[in-house]
This record gives structure tokens, sequence and C-alpha cells, in this order.
């Protein structure tokens, strides 16, 4: 790197690099930080200065989630030492370099190549971004080649690690360890961040020529830190807040509509889209942490089992789970069609970073070597090159939700790798790679004990009384081929929470049948450009006929059913309506289908099919 009055760059060949120090004496004078009298900061900051003040060994390793802002702190310490505040740092010139998307074939090139160019230098503290990639191989780690040249450095070395990273690092290294002082970047609190975040709003704002209420500000970093669960602040409130000033940035340069400002409200909107949670549910609750009523606006009848998934909501968000362990285990017991995979995609919708149940059928892993369709194929045969499902979802999505569907029919050696997984908190394939679950949950479901589970609801046991029930009757489900018991003690004890879904009564079934009559006129809505009217009273029967068919059923027929009875009592009438006049249709400006009430059903009678007539509603042209 030829000496300049400009900035201190790496060739751009070899990484994509900048001159942190010159950046800051190239900003203008704005007065404070955002970073000013914080005292977690302040410790961040002293922690990495002490660090680099070391004699021997002055390198750090800065351990922190994504998105906490390990480079925005370097970039602060780079500002203090520019501008006379960071003591024997002023002599020292900082400088960023990313090599985060490093192939495995260039690693050990492209390692060599930045230490040549950066290792020799005194005054330079280097923040190296993208460590992992440029340590592993397809050749094998490169570790000695990085130690051999710190051995003999002269620059300083700073790296960003997550807690996963340092663990596969450094965690069992203690050679590789001693080389680095450890740092630790904990994830600011709101009102830590909140300053942060405004100061970055500002730059947006300026970015996109607009204003950014400052309740825009409050909002996002109040909704992410209490809904986005998958990411951290301050990044997680920027990312919404950047989302927000694009839409607006849209709708002013494409659709034409005079935008200017960004305000809480957009925030809502945007957070909402993000989660699945209802936008209502969030403007009632920005200034408090509803998970229940998050999670109960989608699923119906069932308040015990949302108050226990919001329960365990609120722990993962307070960071009161056990870090070397799942965010959290959870069985759901219950009925086929009592909401058990619908609470778990509700979950994953703002939980998981992919917003998406990843599911697992394990009611088709009935033999032994079915656990190859979780960790991989042995070596030898064919796809043994590939890697496991499990590792691979785990290291896409760590903040995944995990939906282990029909437990109870799996093999027991198919969840050996979810016991190992449950207890060290990573797993390995077949291939050796591995994979960390410290931030994943995992939703275990099974029918096993429905009929019990009906005849205590029937008895008007208390949901703790069947609850112990069935966690008795978990531990003697023996594997069909086997005789093996799928769910051992040691299994089990790994179950943070077993949580009965109780048999959907009238009520519940009616909350169903609206939500999915809301659905099918919002469906329209947005595909045919029409209006939809559907009565209420036409959901309240719906919902009473699926609730005297599931008792029929004896409760096999669950929620499903109220999706059957729609389609023939609410979409099949619309298809035959819009078949016999379809220019009527066509013209149409709303469709409306009119309900004449119905007496009730003797005794336990099925309902009959309802009588329904679709009309269409026309424009009324205004005279001329």
């Amino acid at each position: 790197m030829p000496e300049s009055t400009g900035p201190l760059l790496l060739p751009g060949d070899v990484a994509s690099s900048a001159d942190l120090s010159w950046e800051a004496r190239q900003a203008p004078s704005a007065g404070g930080s955002p970073f000013d009298g914080s005292a977690g900061y302040d410790r961040v900051f002293d922690a990495l200065a002490r660090a680099l003040h070391r004699r021997h060994r002055p390198h750090a390793l800065v351990v922190a989630e994504p998105g906490v802002g390990a480079l925005a702190l370097v970039a602060e310490l780079a500002r203090r030492a520019a501008t006379g505040r960071a003591g024997f740092l002023a002599a020292k010139r900082f400088l960023s370099v990313d090599a985060r998307y490093t192939p495995a074939d260039e690693s050990r090139a492209r390692l060599v190549t930045v230490l040549a160019h950066t290792a020799h230098r005194s005054d330079l503290v280097v923040y190296l971004d993208g460590l992992p990639a440029l340590l592993a191989g397809r050749d094998g780690p490169h570790k000695p080649v990085l130690l051999g040249a710190l051995a003999a450095a002269r620059f300083h070395l700073i790296a960003p690690l997550t807690p996963d990273e340092y663990d596969d690092l450094a965690g069992g290294d203690s050679g590789f360890a001693d080389f680095f002082s450890r740092v630790e970047v904990p994830e600011p609190d709101p009102d830590t961040a909140l300053p942060v975040v405004a100061h970055l709003a500002a730059g947006l704002a300026a970015q996109y020529g607009l204003t950014l209420d400052g309740s825009a500000v409050r909002q996002a970093v109040s909704l992410t830190a209490d809904y986005v669960l998958s990411d951290h602040l301050p990044a997680k409130a920027l990312k919404v807040l950047t989302r927000a000033c694009e839409d607006a940035d849209y709708d002013r340069r494409q659709l034409g509509r005079p935008v200017g400002r960004v305000a809480a409200d957009d925030v809502t909107r945007v957070v909402a889209e993000r989660t699945g949670i209802p936008a209502d549910t969030l403007r009632g609750a920005a200034d408090r942490t509803d998970y229940e009523a998050a999670l109960g606006g989608v699923v119906f009848g069932q308040d015990h089992a949302v108050r226990e998934v919001a329960t365990e909501l609120g722990l993962i968000r307070a960071g009161m789970t056990d870090p070397t362990k799942p965010a959290s285990v959870l069985l759901f017991l219950g009925q086929t069609g009592t909401g058990k995979t619908e609470l778990a995609k509700t979950l994953a919708r703002f939980y998981s970073s992919s917003g998406r149940l990843r599911t697992y059928a394990l009611g088709n892993c009935v033999e032994p070597h079915s656990v190859a369709t979780i960790i991989g194929v042995p070596p030898g045969y064919v796809g043994s090159d590939r890697p496991g499902r499990l590792v691979a979802d785990l290291q896409a999505d760590p903040y995944g939700v995990f939906l282990l569907d029909e437990a109870d029919k799996a093999h027991p050696d198919v969840l050996q790798p979810f016991l190992n997984l449950f207890d060290e908190g990573w797993v390995t394939d077949q291939r050796g790679a591995k994979a960390h679950g410290t931030r994943s949950v995992f939703v275990l479901t099974t029918n096993v004990g429905q009929r019990m589970i009906a005849d205590m609801h029937r008895e008007g046991k208390s949901v703790e009384e069947i609850t112990g029930r069935m966690k008795e009757a978990l531990g003697q489900i023996r594997h069909g081929k086997s005789d093996r018991p799928v769910f051992t003690p040691e299994f089990l004890a790994r179950v943070k929470r077993v949580i009965v879904f109780r048999p959907l009564d009238r009520a519940a079934m009616v909350a169903v049948a609206r939500k999915q009559l809301t659905d099918v006129r919002q469906g329209w809505a947005a595909a045919r450009g029409k209006e939809l009217g559907v009565s209420d009273a036409l959901a309240e029967y719906v919902g009473a006929a699926a609730h005297r068919l599931d008792q029929r059923a004896g409760g096999k027929e669950g929620g499903r059913v109220v999706r059957k009875l729609v389609s023939d009592w609410v979409e099949a009438p619309l298809l035959r309506a819009m078949a016999a006049d379809p220019d009527g249709y066509r013209e149409a400006r709303a469709v409306v289908i009119d309900f004449g009430p119905h007496d009730e059903p003797e005794n336990d009678h099925p309902y009959p099919t309802p009588m329904v007539s679709v009309r269409f509603e026309f424009r009324v042209e205004a005279d001329g």
C-alpha cells in the first residue's frame, strides 16, 4: 500500500477495504457522538484500547452477535483516535478489510496477500471481517498461516466473530485463543441503541431526501426490540427504517404520491409485514410486549397454549435461556386440527429470520436408516458429499423454527441427532460439518393420547391435570417395529414445555370460520380487485356446523373441517354464479353472498347445507 495523502487501501483485487482514519478526518465536525455517555460502550472502547496497547500479541477478537455494530464501534474508535481522544491510538491508522465472501479455494492465497500488505506496519490497526472464511480452506484450516504471521507481525489485528464462530475457532484451541484478547460486545438495550439509530437515521433521511420523524425512530427501536427476535439492535431498527424510506421513495418517484415524511405508522406497517403480526396489534404494543395478543390473533380456542408460547418468547427476548442449548424445545400434544401447526407457523413468522417454518415429517421416518434424511448419507453412498439437511438448515437459518411433526412415529435412531442437539446446542452431519442450534426453536408435535385428552376435557379436568397425565403417557410410547421407547427419559428431560391443545369448542370454530372468510375476502380484493360481501351470520353458521361435525367425528376433524365447509358453501356457489353470468361478474364492483337464517338442528344431527344466493353489485354512474 503506497503512502499518499489520500486513503490507505488494499488493492481492489485483494479485498474490499476502507481507511477509517482518513474517513474520520474528512467528516465534518458535528459535535458529539451517539456513543458518548454510554457506560456500556465506554467499557468496550476501554477493553479494545487495552488489548491494542499490549506489548505482546496486541490483537483482539470482538465477539458480538450480527447487527450489534462491531464495525461501527471500531470506526468510532478510529474517529476518537483521529481527534486526539484515544491516547496512543492517535498515531495509528485504522483499516477495515471485508473478506467475508472469500471462496474456500481462494482463502489461503487471500489470507497470505492481506497479511503481506498489512502485517509489517506498526502504525496499522486492521479490522478484518471474515476471518472464519479466510481460515477455512478446502485443504484444511489455515490457522498456522495466521498465527505464524501474527508472531512476527508489527500491526494490530481486530477480528469480529459471532459467539458460535469464536467457539469453533478458539473454544477448544488455547494456542489460538492466546494470541488474542477477547472483547465482548453485548447487544445494546433500546435506550442505549436509540441515539445510535437516531444518528444513523439522519444520514438515511438525507440519502432519500425525506424527513424521518423522531417518533418513527423510536417506534423502530421499540418494535424491533420486542418483535424482531432474529436480529439485533441497532441494525434491525435501521433495516426497518431503511425499508420504510425505500417504500416512501418508490411511492414518490413511481406512483407520483406527495410523500416527504416517514412516520411511526409507516414503521409499524413494515414490522407488521416482516413479522406477520397485525399492524393493529403492534400499534397497541409499541410500549409493551404482548406476544399473547400477537399469537392469539391467529390461533383460536387455545388460550393456555398461546400463553405458554408467549411466556417462552418473553424469556427468550429477555435473554433468560441457557445460551448453550436451543432457545426452546416445545412439545405440542393434541388432536388433529386444533392449531398445533398453525401456532408453530405463527411463531416462525416473527421469530425466524426466514419467516417460514422448517418442517420435518418424522412420521415418514420409521426405519433406522431414515436418520440419513436428517444428518446426511453415510460415506461410500451416493450423495454422501452433500450436507445433512439439519446442518444445512441450521446454517442457513440460525434463528429458525423447526417443526418435528408426528415425532412419536419416528424411529428412536432418528431422534438421536436431536437429543444431541438439545443437549449440547450443536450437531454434526455425516461429513463432520458442524452447526449450532442455540438460537433455534424446536417444536415437536404428536397426536398421541388424543382420546384421553378429549375424555378429560369433557370431564372438566384442568389443563394442568391433562398435561400431567400426558407426560406420563409420552414415556410409555414404544416404536412399533423396534419395540424401543420413542421418548426416553433423557429426551423428555430436554423438552422445556409440554403443551396440551384442547378440542376446539364452538366459539373457537366460529373464530376460525371468521378468519378463513376474511382471508377469502382479502384474496378476492388482491387477485380480482372486487369486494366480497359475506355476512357474519354465515360465519357463525359455518363455525357451528364445523363444531357439530367435529363432535360427531370424535374430535378427529378439528379446525380443518372449516376449510372444507368454506369451500363447499362459499367458494363453490361463487364459482357457479361466475360461470352462469360471466359478463355480470366482469362488470360487477362487488360480489355479495346472501344468507338467510337457519334453525338449529336438534341433538347431534349435522347442519344442513345453507341456502345462499350470490348477487353482483354494479357501480352507479353519476348523472351528467
